[in-house]
């Protein structure tokens, strides 16, 4: 994995920026994409000073708006001829039930077309080279978990919590499906712990109460919390695995319903339809 090119989302701050840190350190080329622009300059140069190495790129972006993902890939796309790792890490949850301006509700299109749209977009680069992948930080979250593919929009209601759970089992539905059909790039998922992150941003105190919560019960800090991302993006031992769902770098099972062939299709092809209307 010499000189490879690795994207990592949301790096501008807990497991996604040290995930970036310590990737950096083994001396990869690595780009970060984060929303907010003064901080993901700011962090790429901490990274650049942490480490000793120069070769951190810097991509703005909200990854809520398919327009940006698009836009994005392109810039990606122009920068680097191929992107060894996809490390889809960026998520969140919102408190209050929230539209985004292209009408999607927004955990859904935070958490599961941002990592749907980029993966497709750049999958033609990451399968021009060998031994690329595609690493997807979904959680344990998804245990319990079931999609009602009659409120993905929240039309019927809305919970923050139940929203994030079922935006965790899409992405590790979609991992399996894209695994399942394509066997250029490996394509694993990840329960990175909880861990005491800023995954509810500015949403307000209770989906921080959870995540807190959570990380003193399970006592995971953000560094064991991005072993499972490093490890799948670099590791030659997962060089041929794919398909599979990790925590602490072991592969353990995702939950029954995860595993069903069936609503595996009924993601990808909601995503697609998704997407191809919001492109």
């Amino acid at each position: 994995m010499a000189n490879k090119t690795i994207i990592v989302t949301g790096a501008t701050d807990g497991i996604g920026l040290e995930a970036a840190t310590k990737i950096a350190n083994q001396g990869y080329r690595v780009g970060i994409v984060g929303r907010n622009s003064e901080k993901g300059l700011r962090v790429t140069e901490q990274i650049k000073s942490l480490t000793g190495n120069s070769d951190i790129d810097f991509f703005q972006a909200d990854l809520s708006l398919i327009s940006e993902i698009n836009k994005l890939s392109d810039e990606i796309k122009s920068k680097y001829s191929v992107v060894n790792v996809l490390l889809n890490n960026a998520g969140g949850a919102s408190k209050n039930k929230s539209i985004t301006s292209e009408g999607l509700e927004k955990t859904f299109a935070t958490n599961q077309m941002n990592y749907f749209t980029l993966t497709t977009n750049l999958l033609d680069i990451l399968s021009a080279s060998e031994g690329s992948r595609i690493v997807n930080v979904a959680s344990n979250a998804h245990l319990g978990a079931s999609i009602d593919f009659e409120n993905i929009n929240a039309e019927k209601n809305y919970s923050f919590w139940k929203a994030y759970c079922i935006s965790k089992l899409m992405n590790i539905m979609f991992t399996y499906r894209l695994a399942e059909i394509q066997d250029k790039v490996t394509v694993n998922a990840l329960h990175p712990g909880f861990v005491d992150t800023n995954i509810g941003g500015n949403e307000g105190s209770i989906i921080k109460k959870v995540v807190k919560f959570g990380s003193k019960l399970f006592a995971r800090t953000v560094e064991n919390g991005a072993d499972s991302s490093i490890y799948l993006s670099t590791s030659e031992e997962v060089s041929n695995i794919s398909g599979k769902y990790f925590f602490k770098c072991k592969q353990i099972k995702s939950s029954k319903v995860s595993y069903d062939k069936k609503q595996w299709e009924d993601v990808w092809n909601l995503c697609e339809s998704v997407k191809e209307r919001l492109s």
